[in-house]
């Protein structure tokens, strides 16, 4: 191999190095209140006065929150980081979020789909690590799940950072675990058949259209925030693309949750008739497009 050839290659092989290590996840160094703080702030875009629980596996906050209305308890959006390899291999996702439907009078919550990603800050294709529940079920004291239910319920709650000494929650159970894998099929041996020919590649999937008239159901300072306000109305917008938009308004970043897939001005205005009935934002707007 030639010197110029050997650099080149060398050169591919650090190059390939570095992006690698760029991409190796972070975890915090230590539980004390001053390095995590530190870490969060580096690593996420999680406000230190929205976090509701630290555990050894996971530093989770709140995204957004829904009081109750009728018959109906409250609802709260809850987001998580893995603190360590070790949850992040167990999740099978660098961070998750999932929707709570609280009942404060019997002290129990539900919970919906737990969906996971594979970067932080609920960012990368998204994917589900486990189906919600069926029943209530009651936390146990000190974990996780207690602090959201009493961050839904309890007006005078506080989060860990918003207290001089941090606590440490207690370990919550395997809320997400990584789905497992199906075993590999045993090969039969059979006399020798013809090779099938190999399956044609799927085509890509269409981009979701963004033109014509959407419904803009809120705006947060984080992505992270839209999209737990476009999670927690899966259940009613009806299969239609969702996303998040990134503007720039008086020289303060925003992120705009948006619903699309609507035929025409008028069946937009009608979404957001229903939803402003239950008392949430929504205004109708022409697209982006792309």
């Amino acid at each position: 191999m030639s010197l110029g050839r050997a650099v080149l290659a060398g050169a591919v092989w650090l190059a390939g190095g570095l992006a690698a290590a760029q991409e190796a996840p972070t975890f915090p160094a230590s539980l004390e209140r001053e390095p995590l703080l530190a870490w969060l702030q580096r690593e996420t875009d999680i406000m230190p006065e929205r976090v509701i629980a630290v555990t050894p596996q996971a530093v989770t906050s709140v995204v957004s929150t829904f009081p109750a209305s009728g018959a109906q308890g409250p609802r709260l959006v809850i987001r998580a980081e893995a603190l360590n390899a070790e949850s992040h291999a167990r999740a099978g996702a660098l961070s998750w979020h999932v929707s709570i439907s609280a009942d404060c009078q019997g002290r129990r919550v539900r919970l919906g789909d737990t969906t996971g990603y594979p970067q932080r800050n609920l960012l990368g294709e998204r994917m589900l690590l486990r189906s919600g529940d069926a029943d209530w079920r009651t936390p146990d004291a000190g974990t996780a799940l207690d602090f959201a239910w009493r961050a839904a319920c309890d007006p005078k709650f506080q989060g860990p950072f918003q207290s001089a000494r941090m606590r440490v929650a207690q370990a919550d159970g395997p809320m997400v675990t990584a789905p497992p894998q199906a075993p590999a099929p045993v090969a039969e041996v059979s006399p020798a058949i013809a090779t099938p020919p190999p399956a044609a590649p799927r085509p890509d999937p269409a981009p979701v259209a963004r033109g014509g008239m959407v419904a803009q159901v809120g705006a947060g300072a984080s992505e992270a925030e839209a999209r737990g306000l476009l999670v927690a109305l899966e259940s009613v917008t009806g299969g239609r693309p969702t996303w998040v938009e990134r503007a720039v308004v008086g020289g303060r970043t925003w992120h705009r949750a948006v619903v699309g897939g609507f035929s025409n001005a008028a069946e937009a205005g009608q979404f957001c008739a229903g939803l402003k009935a239950a008392g949430r934002d929504c205004f109708v707007r022409p697209g982006r497009g792309g």
